[in-house]
Formats: structure tokens, C-alpha cells, sequence
């Protein structure tokens, strides 16, 4: 990080020095003449982003009433069309003068049928069908005596007034096919109960109307929009199928179910090779016509969208560049009036610097502050004069001086060396404890303390070991205190040398040791600490002919959040110091269990 912010440093220290280094090769009418040209630039920038911001902003609420319009508008002229479809196979069902015709002479109902079909030929198919599903009558005789008691449509409209969704055609699709090349005819189907004289269900009167009749109305409402608008519209069922548009795309129905809440809702689609702003309408049925849940879809394309915005911008850059030229050039020449006196100042300084005959320079005119200035050197040159002769005086008083100040600064540098190593070594005094060279509790406790403080603000986790030499007193009774010394000493050089360099140990006392692991789970400090312990049990400490063998107690503690401090965490660890030696010392216990048994357990 630190050689990061170097870097950096000596970056802007290079891009300084070569703006200067530039600026130093430019004249001040030059720099005058650029300086008007960028804040020109500037300001047009400016308000070309602050118009693009405004006429995009305007564009788009333009746009969006727009598409909610065409939206709209198409989805008004479908409910208008299904209800007049509904309505109309309805009124044929439910005619009084055709009760007696219907299951009775197949050419009379034949013949009506067709005539309706010649009144709107977007009636692919128009039967009627008795109430065992089978065609008595249709136009020009298709599927006649053919049954239908499984189809949708006839199921529905034997209980009730039926709309049905867009579909394939299944029995239709060959008989209406004037060519294999043909798309495939797809339907919406209405369906109605037939009742004859007596009020009995005399079969069902159905409706196939070709899809294309939808198509035809989206291009009579596209045909109404500006051709530079480049709107486009979709239809889409519940699902987000689309039922006019691509076939491999489909509609969010989250979307969908939006605009059916709403009646209408506004969104960008980036699904597509270009950004469009889209309006998503539902249809709301009308009458007795209850609605099949579509939705159209209105797009047009961000691009579009912005044209006008983009051409406004365009202008207004091209203007400002003119603006920007101009007001260069006026800049340019009144910067000369303006520079051609401190050009010849300047001159006149140069030859009082290069020839000692010159000792002043002439008065320069054009402004107030070119006068001031001329003034102003003309006395400085004066003075300069008089400061040579005293310069020469005062050298020798100088060098005098400095050698003084050498000296002192040598002897303040040697005490102040000698000032630092006295206090390493009082600081390695204060922070090591005299008898194994290692940490005391003073010093131990900033390491713990970090540790801590990581753990709050990381979730790093750390382990806190107190050992303690079991019946440390009966070593001191029998072998002496010089060799319970000893025996500390080499229980200081085991943990030391058995731990990481990253983790801590100190004598906190006594025989009592503790050690700081950091970056280590429960398995880890168990697993470390009964390592310590079985070596400490191996050890043999040699005094004098004596060979003593000494174990360990150890407690272990996890820093966590019950703890309230790092204190808490140490006195876990004691108490379970505690539970190690009354439950028999030489082993290791971690929250009041043994980690043989922990062991066990798991």
C-alpha cells in the first residue's frame, strides 16, 4: 500500500512537471488565446449536456404517452372487435325464427351460416353441432357429421357462453390450406349454447375466427403512425407468449400481471439487438365479452427516441466550436496589447543580467499595471545595488556562522543517538520479563488486545493457552529455587519454540505462562496445545546429578461473542486452567471438558 501511494506520488509529480514544462513554452497571449477557447468549450459542453438532459427527458415523456396511446388503441379495437364477434354469434344462437331450423334441415342451417361468413370472411369456420358432439351443419360443408365432442370450444359452450384463446387448428388446418408453402391457420374460437322452442339444449353453435383478422388491425394502426416513429406492436397472452411478434421471443409475465393492475405499464427492453422503450397495455374486455387476458405490447426504439435530442446537441456543439473560434481569435489579439509591454520589459531585465554596463531598465506603458510594474523593478534594480556591497560583508559573517551550526547539529545528532539506544534498551527491560527473556504481562497484553479487537471487527478468530507447571513448589522444596528457575526457563524455550511466529507467549508469573494463537478454531489450539504439553512431558531438565521431570496443566479459551472483553477471554482460559488441575493435572481442558473426552464426544 505504502509503495502504492509512492507511486502515485511520483505520478502526479511527473504529470505537474510536464503540464509546467509546457505551459513554460507557451506565451502568455498564446495561453490566454487557449484558456478562452477551453472555457468556451466548456460552457457549451455544459449546455449541450444540460439540453441533451432536458430534450431527451421530454423526448421520452412524448414517447411514453405515445405508445401508451398506440397500446391502447389496439387493445380497444380487439376487445371492440371480440365483442362484436361475441356478441353476434350470441344474436344468431339465440334467434327466435331459427329454434325449429337448427337440428332439423342441415341445408337451411347451412345456408345461414355461410351467409354470415360472406358478411365477414375472417369466420374460417362457422358449425353447428348437436348435443353428442357431432357437426349437423357448416359452412361449405366442412367437417359434417364429423365429431367434436372432445374439442375445447364444444365442451364449454354445451354449459355456457365460450371464448377461447388463439390456437393451432387440429381438424381445420388441411381442409383450409390452399397451398403446403401456407402458414398454419390458428384460431379464436366462440362458442354458444343453441335452445330450441321448448328451452332444450339443441347443440352448441361454434365460431373458428382466423388470427389474421388481428394482424390486419395492428397494420391499420401502425398505418396511422408517423413512418419515422418506427413503432412496433405486439401482442401477448397471460404467459408471455407472444401471439403477433417473434416467435423465439417472450414477455416477462411479472410484467404482464402489472399492466393488468394497472391497465398499463411502462418499461425498457434490452432483451432485443437494440435498447427499445416499450408500453405494455391490457386488453379489459367489453360487455358481455369477458376479455382472453391480452396484452399489446407498443415498442419503438431508443434510438428513434433520441434522434431530435442527438440533432439538438449536434448544433449546439457545432455552434459553440464557431463560438469557440471566434472568441479565440479576439482573445489572441487583445492579449497582444496587453503582452507586448511585459514582452519588452523582459528584454530590457535580460540585458541588465547579461551586461554589466546595464544597471536599469526603461519605463514600459500600456496599462496601469505594466506602469506599476516597470516602477516597481526600476527600484528593485536600485536596491539590488546596494544589497551586492552588503552581501560582500556579510559572506564572511555567514561561513562563520555555518561552521558553528554544523558543529552543534553533529553534537545534538551523537546525544540523540545515544538518548535512543538508552531508551530501546529501558523498553526492552520494561516489556521482558528477566528470568526467560520472554514477553511480560505488560507487554503481552497490546498483542491480545489486537487480537481481540480483529476478532470484533473481522470475525477472526484467536485462542488464549495459560500453562501452568504442576506442583511446581514440591520442585522448588526438593531440587532448590536455582533449579525451579531452570525449569522455568526451559518451559519458556519449549512453548516459545513449539508456537508460530505469528502467535505470542509471556510469563505472566510465577510458573504460569500464557499464550496468544491467533487465526485458530477450537481443533487447532486443542491440537496445539496438548502438543506443547506432551513435549513439556517428555522433557528432563538436568541440575546438577539430579534429572527432573516436570508436566503441565493447560487451559484453553476461544474468543467469542459472550465474552465481554479480552479480560473475560483470559479468565476462561484460568478457569479452565483451574478444571485442568483439579481434574488431575498434565492435560488440557477447553471450557470445563477435557479435549480427550471432547475428543471421545465428537
Amino acid at each position: 500500500m505504502m509503495g502504492s501511494s509512492k507511486g502515485r506520488r511520483h505520478h502526479m509529480a511527473i504529470s505537474s512537471w510536464s503540464f509546467q514544462n509546457v505551459r513554460n513554452k507557451m506565451t502568455i497571449r498564446l495561453q490566454v488565446a487557449l484558456v478562452t477557447a477551453v472555457t468556451c468549450i466548456a460552457a457549451v459542453g455544459i449546455a449541450a449536456v444540460g439540453a441533451a438532459m432536458v430534450a431527451k427527458s421530454g423526448a421520452q415523456a412524448n414517447a411514453n404517452q405515445q405508445l401508451q396511446t398506440l397500446a391502447r388503441n389496439m387493445a380497444d379495437r380487439l376487445d371492440q372487435h371480440m365483442f362484436e364477434r361475441y356478441r353476434e354469434i350470441q344474436n344468431i344462437a339465440s334467434l327466435g325464427p331459427l329454434q325449429a331450423v337448427w337440428s332439423k334441415d342441415a341445408a337451411a342451417t347451412r345456408g345461414i351460416l355461410e351467409q354470415l361468413q360472406m358478411s365477414l370472411p375472417e369466420y374460417a369456420w362457422l358449425g353447428f353441432a348437436t348435443p353428442d358432439g357431432i357437426v349437423h351443419a357448416a359452412t361449405k360443408g366442412m367437417l359434417e357429421e364429423v365429431s367434436v365432442a372432445q374439442r375445447p370450444w364444444f365442451v364449454d359452450g354445451l354449459k355456457q357462453p365460450t371464448v377461447k384463446d388463439v390456437h393451432d387448428a387440429k381438424l381445420l388446418d388441411k381442409l383450409l390450406r390452399t397451398s403446403p408453402d401456407e402458414a398454419p391457420f390458428r384460431f379464436v374460437d366462440v362458442a354458444m349454447p343453441v335452445f330450441d322452442s321448448n328451452q332444450e339444449l339443441a347443440g352448441v353453435l361454434g365460431a373458428h375466427m382466423s388470427w389474421t383478422w388481428a394482424d390486419d388491425v395492428r397494420q391499420t394502426v401502425l398505418t396511422s403512425q408517423n413512418e419515422e416513429s418506427a413503432a412496433d406492436l405486439w401482442i401477448a397472452a397471460k404467459d408471455g407468449s407472444l401471439l403477433i411478434g417473434p416467435a423465439d421471443r417472450k414477455v416477462d409475465p411479472s410484467l404482464l400481471a402489472q399492466a393488468a393492475k394497472s391497465n398499463d405499464v411502462l418499461f425498457m427492453d434490452t432483451s432485443g439487438a437494440a435498447p427499445m422503450l416499450a408500453a405494455a397495455v391490457a386488453t379489459r374486455g367489453q360487455g358481455d365479452y369477458p376479455g382472453l387476458g391480452w396484452n399489446v405490447i407498443a415498442r419503438m426504439p431508443v434510438s428513434v427516441i433520441y434522434a431530435p435530442a442527438n440533432q439538438l446537441v449536434l448544433q449546439i456543439l457545432l455552434l459553440g466550436g464557431v463560438v469557440a473560434a471566434v472568441a479565440s481569435a479576439v482573445a489572441w489579439t487583445l492579449a497582444g496589447s496587453v503582452t507586448n509591454p511585459l514582452r519588452a520589459l523582459a528584454d530590457s531585465l535580460d540585458l541588465v543580467g547579461r551586461q554589466t554596463d546595464v544597471t536599469s531598465v526603461e519605463r514600459q506603458h500600456g496599462s496601469l499595471d505594466i506602469l506599476k510594474l516597470s516602477a516597481a523593478v526600476r527600484s528593485l534594480l536600485r536596491r539590488v545595488g546596494t544589497a551586492e556591497s552588503v552581501q560582500m560583508t556579510n559572506a564572511a559573517t555567514i561561513d562563520t556562522l555555518q561552521r558553528e551550526v554544523a558543529d552543534q547539529k553533529k553534537e545534538v545528532e551523537q546525544k540523540i543517538m545515544r538518548y535512543g539506544a538508552d531508551l530501546h534498551a529501558l523498553q526492552l527491560l520494561a516489556d521482558t520479563d528477566g528470568l526467560t527473556g520472554l514477553l511480560n504481562r505488560r507487554a503481552f497484553l497490546p498483542f491480545a488486545e489486537d487480537a481481540w479487537s480483529y476478532y470484533n471487527r473481522y470475525d477472526r478468530p484467536f485462542s488464549i493457552l495459560m500453562f501452568d507447571i504442576d506442583h511446581f513448589k514440591r520442585i522448588n522444596d526438593t531440587y532448590g529455587h536455582a533449579a525451579g528457575d531452570d525449569v522455568i526457563r526451559k518451559m519458556g524455550e519449549i512453548i516459545s519454540a513449539g508456537i508460530r511466529t505469528t502467535d505470542k507467549v509471556a510469563r505472566f508469573g510465577g510458573e504460569e505462562f500464557v499464550v496468544l494463537l491467533r487465526e485458530t478454531d477450537e481443533t487447532s489450539a486443542s491440537m496445539m496445545a496438548n502438543r506443547l504439553r506432551e513435549q513439556i512431558a517428555r522433557t528432563v531438565v538436568i541440575v546438577a546429578e539430579h534429572r527432573i521431570s516436570f508436566t503441565t496443566s493447560v487451559g484453553c479459551a476461544l474468543g467469542s461473542s459472550a465474552a465481554r472483553d479480552l479480560e473475560d477471554v483470559i479468565h476462561l482460559a484460568d478457569t479452565a486452567l483451574y478444571a485442568a488441575k483439579s481434574g488431575g493435572r498434565n492435560r488440557v481442558v477447553m471450557d470445563g471438558v477435557p479435549t480427550e473426552g471432547r475428543r471421545a464426544a465428537a
